[in-house]
């Protein structure tokens, strides 16, 4: 399938932690998107040639909406152009691109999903489809900001680790799976 350029609707946008942002928008690219793929989203400045790469969060495909959850990484990165944009603006994308995770092989067994940082919010869209036996779901984050943890909550055993301990298990997410002697299938 052609993936083309298209305006992307805003139609909310809201800060989940200091420099995080869920972003949703109408596109028809949420028609074909699948867990584990990426947006390209370009910024209305002339200087910046290329998009910024943004994993999706979620898809509503009835309602032809991404959930795009992204950090600002800095002012010439044109990130922080798009945490100021507002429902009803709209936004030049490019996708779905990516082949998205291969997660039927996992159905009916117990598994691990596992993100850290910015890693994190792909592995939403997945845990909400993949059919296990169970899902653990294992996050990590730098300290006590953590985000999308009640979605995560809702669609399987969640463990968290953070740098600094603050929440969970302190290190990275290895570091939880062996505290926590958690073990899966694949």
């Amino acid at each position: 399938m052609e993936r083309k350029k298209e305006q992307a609707k805003v139609l909310s946008q809201e800060m989940l932690a200091d420099g995080i942002y869920s972003l949703w928008i109408e596109t028809e690219a949420a028609l074909t998107a699948r867990p584990g793929q990426f947006m390209s989203v370009y910024t209305t400045d002339a200087s910046k040639l290329l998009p910024r790469p943004i994993s999706i969060c979620e898809i509503d495909k009835e309602a032809k909406r991404l959930r795009l959850v992204y950090r600002v990484t800095g002012e010439k990165t044109g990130t922080k152009q798009f945490s100021e944009l507002k429902a009803g603006d709209f936004v030049p994308v490019i996708g779905p691109l990516g082949n998205g995770f291969p997660y039927e092989k996992a159905e009916g067994k117990k598994v691990f999903l596992m993100g850290g940082g910015i890693g994190v919010p792909p592995i939403l869209e997945l845990a909400k489809q993949m059919q296990c036996e169970e899902k653990q779901i294992v996050v990590g984050y730098r300290d006590a900001h953590t985000f999308l943890k009640e979605e995560f909550e809702q669609n399987g055993t969640l463990y968290i680790s953070t740098e600094d301990g603050s929440v969970g298990t302190k290190g990275n997410v290895m570091d939880a799976i062996r505290e926590q002697s958690l073990d899966a299938d694949i």
